[in-house]
């Protein structure tokens, strides 16, 4: 192959790179707001729940928590989904994913402070109509940085997923090295095409969240 073959080859893996890392984040999404705001404002039984799940899915590794339920779950006590390497990674990152952005999301909570719960709550809203109107739209701002950052964390360690045979960048690159035997240009391309991926919207999402949380005062 030559070195454009070999380029546009890995270039082909990043709708899969791209699958795997949007669908953990909007996972973690789902999983984290709630985590977060049950944490901060709800009773201490489940206080200890959410710093549990966090615990366990920030410590273990993610590696570990594939093969657990690639190999463990669906090969070896087959459960159907759990057979699929694609799905196993995405749940995995998605798992791990609402693990951090819980922690992103309360920090912004506890970046509002509780004066304008207070406020709220004076005015004729429910705890409830306060979270939603009120904390929410002025968390997901402050949040917006922490978030970019998840997002490139996302797309690096999607890379994972080749180990569980997922055809995405990191596996045509291994693909490659195994056909031609070259250790050096297929991992470099790689890297460069996973940098694209996440600086320039890590950036511009930390820049704009920045810029909004001047221009609201947060």
């Amino acid at each position: 192959m030559t070195p454009i073959e070999e380029l546009l080859y890995i270039i082909e893996g990043i709708p899969i790179t791209l699958a795997i890392s949007i669908l953990s984040f909007l996972f973690g999404l789902i999983l984290g707001i709630p985590l977060a705001f049950l944490r901060e404002y709800m009773g201490k039984s489940l206080r200890i729940l959410v710093d549990l799940y966090e615990k366990i899915f920030r410590t273990v590794p993610e590696l570990v928590l594939m093969l657990f339920f690639y190999l463990g779950l669906g090969l070896s006590l087959d459960i159907s989904l759990f057979k699929d390497a694609f799905f196993s990674a995405t749940f995995v990152l998605g798992l791990r994913s609402g693990a951090n952005q819980s922690q992103i999301f309360r920090g912004a909570i506890r970046g509002i402070g509780e004066t304008q719960m207070l406020v709220a709550r004076s005015l004729g809203l429910s705890r409830l109509q306060a979270i939603f109107y009120v904390i929410i739209p002025q968390t997901f701002i402050i949040a917006t940085p922490g978030l970019g950052s998840e997002y490139a964390l996302l797309v690096k360690d999607s890379a994972y997923s080749f180990i569980l045979g997922v055809i995405d960048m990191m596996k045509k690159a291994d693909i490659i090295r195994k056909t031609t035997l070259d250790m050096v240009f297929p991992y470099i391309t790689t890297a460069f095409l996973y940098i694209l991926l996440t600086f320039p919207i890590a950036t511009y999402l930390d820049k704009w969240g920045s810029r909004k949380k001047k221009q609201l005062g947060l």
